[in-house]
């Protein structure tokens, strides 16, 4: 395996990295006041099943963050392979409202947005928030889950889509 020999400062070398960290792509949303707010992520994990809670990630500048702060609800709408224009919209492709546009978006319990043919929808309460540089770490504690039979996330790699495809394992 080649590893890169150029001489690039600490921020730029782990960006580099992290690009190539495989992640599925979600969208974040939220309500306040009747509007609907929503945004792509690739920084959400689990944090733990007892009790059943996610992390995710979110600039600080966000427009979502004021929303998701006021109504202390968010769902996590990951996103299905052949969904990247909702992906993009969401992204920065379409500001505002307009960014629910494409996609069959259900009003759930919170009358928070989720994406009905979603990969998977985790309905969220803010547990906990923390500022850490750029970003705000959002602990959600999960309060219900919808998910699809199959397995067709899209993912993010590198800058760019990809696919996925089941290793054959060799057993001897």
């Amino acid at each position: 395996m080649n590893h890169s020999q150029q001489k690039l400062n600490l921020q730029e070398s782990f960006k580099q990295s992290m690009r190539r960290l495989a992640a599925s792509v979600s969208v974040i949303t939220c309500a306040h006041e009747g509007e609907w707010f929503g945004l792509t992520a690739t920084a959400v994990t689990s944090l733990c099943a007892e009790p059943a809670s996610i992390i995710t990630c979110i600039n600080a500048s966000s427009s979502v963050l004021p929303a998701l702060n006021a109504s202390r609800y968010f769902y996590v709408n990951q996103l299905r392979s052949e969904h990247v224009d909702i992906s993009g919209n969401f992204g920065g492709k379409l500001r505002g409202a307009e960014r629910f546009t494409q996609g069959q978006w259900v009003l759930g319990e919170e009358q928070v947005p989720y994406l009905d043919d979603a990969q998977v929808n985790l309905f969220c309460e803010v547990e906990k928030t923390i500022a850490y540089g750029t970003h705000i770490v959002v602990i959600g504690r999960v309060k219900d889950v919808r998910f699809a039979e199959s397995v067709t996330p899209l993912i993010y790699q590198n800058g760019g889509y990809v696919s996925t495809a089941p290793l054959a394992l060799s057993v001897g």
